[in-house]
């Protein structure tokens, strides 16, 4: 997954226009893991509308799977099986409303994912003020 070809154009499934948050910058998750948010408890039922958006990459870096898919199929997604069966659910999921006004996952959707298939119904969150996330920017 991390041996994408230089200069290939990806596709991007449309779908995939719903979790968009329409940021100007690349994050860096540990600069969003070290804004300090609340924890908060959160019904799953509130973010399980993601699970049929594609979110993750195939082989080719293309995006166009989605959770769903590969909770329907483990065998045939390995990478994303293998993220999902290892992850550490001991870490909350960061959060934030998408220019549609929905909760959406910045980190942790492998975690959401794992969370989901172990029936937990309420979650552990943190929700991202709009306001910090410019102070997630990777720098250049």
């Amino acid at each position: 997954m991390t041996d994408k070809k230089p200069n290939k154009e990806i596709y991007v499934d449309p779908r995939h226009e719903e979790h968009s948050f329409d940021l100007p910058f690349w994050r860096d998750n540990e600069k969003l893991w070290a804004l300090e948010v609340p924890v908060e408890e959160m019904d799953i039922s509130e973010l399980t509308w993601i699970f049929d958006i594609p979110f993750w990459e195939d082989e080719d870096g293309n995006i166009v799977i989605t959770p769903q898919e590969v909770m329907d199929n483990m065998g045939k997604y390995p990478y994303h099986r293998d993220k999902t069966l290892n992850a550490d659910i001991s870490y909350p999921i960061d959060i934030m409303k998408n220019k549609k006004g929905k909760w959406l996952t910045l980190d942790g959707l492998h975690r959401l994912v794992k969370l989901h298939l172990n029936k937990v119904s309420k979650i552990q969150v943190r929700k991202i003020p709009p306001e910090l996330i410019h102070l997630t920017a990777r720098d250049e």
